[in-house]
């Protein structure tokens, strides 16, 4: 089975939790937090920093871990 790394970015501000809303594929409309693929030779952080770049043209400090998930089957 092939492993996929991803990161994920859990952004608050003034209390509020910022989630993004899918616009295509097979969970369009769906909720998530953004994020994408760690690249070969990428830290989470390195790769996280990247996504957020990429995704919402901005600039973001990656604070704690929160959690590591292994979903098999998906």
């Amino acid at each position: 089975m092939k492993t996929i790394k991803v990161v994920a970015a859990i952004i608050t501000h003034n209390h509020q939790i910022f989630a993004t809303q899918r616009g295509y594929g097979e969970f369009k409309d769906g909720w998530e937090f953004p994020g994408g693929k760690i690249e070969e030779g990428e830290t989470p952080q390195e790769a996280l920093i990247r996504e957020i770049r990429e995704e919402l043209d901005t600039e973001i400090e990656v604070g704690e871990l929160i959690d590591k998930l292994k979903i098999r089957g998906v």
